[in-house]
């Protein structure tokens, strides 16, 4: 049965088959019926309409500037522009969640689309990118920002929350994004979103509205904002739910909203990062806000089924086959999914002579890196999921070609754009990306490129705190594991290496400008002088074991791990770490010194694979625990996902309760 939208109250509501109310508008329903179909306008038509509109209401706000029509809720009209001005420059166009036409002109006129709290929620989000001192509290700490506008939120909020309304849930949002990357707010953030989404049930908008029996209630302009706040709610939860470790709140199987959004206008409105970064240059470029923001609600959907696939409560039921399907499955999605990215956005890093795309771009990037670690890291470092060696390998010549990738991404976004400000999603690739260099690095000599890569997401995380206090919390896992693993960062592996000068090309940015250590050069001497004794993984070997997951990136994999990287060593660190945390869980916290001092070679390998065992297709040794004479020399330890990043080194919910309380240094501002 069809869904249905009823009036209560004079507003429309949303209603399935189960509600008393469902039946109530059976009487219209009936009526509908013999009413005739008017002629569905093209959606063309629909386009040009509403790109119409857009352009005449960019015009309209410089009119209703300089008439004084702009309600600034008694913020001054320079400062209140200059904050909407870093908005429509930069968080806009990360989610798409707020649309500007139907806001600014709203504006104007006290209309629908505009509210105060979603106008102060704007000033707080965009107050911390900022350079006027008179949006801080403290001058001197960026993290008192837009404290004003947060009282103004909470303020305006409590009438707010009696009804669900389009521009609270807009409000909600936008906070929600904002609060997250303080560190401190991450509860509020959450909750903030979720009745955000409850909201968003209420209104049915995450059901297309051109699918409903009522939808002539809608206006083309309605149908647009609707789905663009849906889609940004769809992204946000999804990536709340990562960093926080939790269920998601908007599943796929319950929502039937298109992915077509029909305002093109700022597709190709020539762009410039004036909110990213004074110090850097960058030409300028289309803003493909439309184009990336539709990739990133399709690489959402992929995200939802990895979340609920692999890291769900139930996936602990489920076989180490049945997970090995899904792995082949979700990889295969996700390669579809690169292959069918639009060519603009098609952005290789490793080609210094190509313009580098806006930031935005590079997030959504990189978050595709993300997924394909988060995919893949699992069947690395669970034993319970090796029903092959050889998929282990295969999971992680996945998570290295993806990690370094990450790296290079970083390296094209300061040299556009200064890392300094880049938003929270950047500084989780980093971590992601840096949990696989550390282990990498751990068998390689100070020097190598695994530790030039290190020290670059070492760099982003020093350089990007100011504007993500939550960084320092990523900062902190990364450096206790290196700690662990021994594996040290200094200036003498990093600035006394001699890096090449065409690492990255922008205009009008030198080596000197860069905050991040390029690559090392790729050339023979560099991967020669760093060969180990163990049994080593070949190129030809690679191409044979990581056939079932061919990657964009599969040109990278024998620069960075076949030429010398002894792939055993790395699997048995996973388990050894999860030994190692359960020794520490179970020993007492008097003094942490001693648990590392009796950790001194728990990294060395003991064994290694053989090669005819590292490439066959074991498919015999499923749920292997090893004894002492087992072939591999590995002892695998039979965890469930739920429990196995701990708080040394996770991906799913690394923000979570399991790391409380470390690497913080709060002091008792409350704002």
């Amino acid at each position: 049965m069809e869904p249905r939208i009823v009036l209560a109250e004079g507003e429309p509501r949303y209603h399935g088959p189960t509600s008393t109310l469902f039946e109530d508008s059976s009487g219209d329903r009936r009526a509908q019926q013999n009413v005739p179909a008017m002629p569905k306008i093209p959606p063309a038509w629909v386009q040009k309409s509403l790109m119409a509109e857009a352009a005449s209401q960019r015009h309209m706000e410089v009119i209703n500037l300089s008439q004084k029509k702009l309600d600034f809720d008694g913020v001054d009209p320079e400062l209140g522009l200059h904050l909407l001005d870093l908005h429509w420059n930069r968080q806009h166009h990360a989610f798409l969640i707020t649309y500007r036409p139907a806001f600014m002109r709203d504006m104007a006129c006290c209309g629908p689309y505009f509210s105060k709290l979603l106008l102060n929620a704007i000033y707080f989000g965009a107050s911390k990118f900022s350079s006027r001192l008179e949006v801080r509290r403290d001058p001197s700490d960026v993290r008192t920002a837009g404290w004003l506008y947060r009282q103004r939120v909470r303020e305006l909020l409590g009438g707010a929350l009696d009804r669900s309304d389009v521009t609270t849930i807009q409000a909600l949002l936008v906070m929600a994004s904002s609060l997250f990357a303080l560190g401190d707010e991450r509860s509020a953030a959450w909750l903030y979103a979720g009745t955000a989404f409850r909201m968003i049930t209420d209104l049915g908008m995450h059901v297309d509205g051109s699918r409903l029996p009522n939808y002539r209630r809608f206006t083309d302009e309605d149908l647009e904002i609707r789905r663009r706040v849906f889609w940004g709610a769809f992204v946000v939860d999804k990536i709340q739910s990562l960093y926080q470790g939790r269920p998601v709140s908007l599943q796929e199987l319950e929502c039937s909203v298109s992915i077509s959004f029909l305002d093109n206008y700022e597709e190709l409105e020539h762009w410039k990062p004036f909110a990213y970064s004074a110090t850097q240059s960058h030409p300028g470029s289309p803003a493909y806000s439309v184009s990336t923001f539709t990739e990133l609600c399709k690489l959402s959907l992929i995200m939802n089924r990895i979340l609920n696939k692999v890291y769900g409560e139930r996936s602990s039921k489920r076989t180490p086959s049945e997970l090995a399907e899904d792995l082949k499955s979700l990889h295969a999605t996700l390669d579809q999914w690169w292959i069918d990215l639009p060519p603009h956005l098609n952005y290789d890093p490793s080609n210094g002579s190509l313009p580098i795309p806006p930031p935005h771009v590079l997030s959504l990037l990189a978050m595709h890196n993300v997924l394909l670690i988060l995919l893949h890291r699992p069947f690395v470092s669970d034993g319970d999921l090796h029903s092959s060696p050889s998929n282990a390998i295969n999971s992680f010549l996945v998570c290295a070609t993806a990690a370094k990738m990450i790296v290079k991404i970083l390296r094209a976004y300061d040299a556009a754009f200064s890392i300094q400000r880049a938003p929270y999603l950047i500084s989780y690739a980093t971590y992601v990306s840096a949990t696989i260099h550390v282990r990498v690095a751990a068998q390689r000599d100070p020097g190598s490129e695994a530790h030039v890569c290190l020290a670059t997401c070492l760099s982003v995380f020093k350089k990007n705190q100011e504007t993500n206090w939550a960084v320092r919390r990523a900062n902190h896992i990364i450096q206790n594991l290196m700690k662990r693993m021994h594996v040290n960062i200094d200036d003498t592996n990093v600035t006394g290496l001699r890096y090449s000068q065409e690492s990255i090309s922008q205009p009008n940015v030198t080596s000197e400008d860069r905050l991040l250590p390029p690559e090392l050069p790729n050339d023979s001497q560099s991967q020669a002088r760093h060969k180990k004794s163990h049994q080593l993984v070949n190129a030809s070997d690679i191409g044979q074991s990581s056939a079932m997951f061919a990657s964009p990136y599969d040109a990278e994999m024998s620069d960075y791990v076949a030429s010398d990287l002894n792939i055993d060593a790395i699997i048995q660190s996973f388990f050894r770490e999860q030994q190692s945390d359960r020794q520490l869980a179970q020993t007492t916290r008097e003094d942490p010194a001693d648990y590392i001092s009796t950790t001194t070679n728990q990294w060395l390998p003991s064994t290694s694979y053989s090669q005819e065992n590292i490439l066959a297709d074991d498919s015999h040794s499923q749920n292997i625990v090893s004894s002492p004479g087992d072939t591999f020399g590995v002892t695998f330890i039979p965890d469930r996902l739920s429990t196995q990043f701990l708080a040394d080194d996770m991906l799913f919910g690394f923000n979570s309760s399991a790391t409380e309380g470390i690497g913080w240094e709060f002091d008792d501002r409350v704002f």
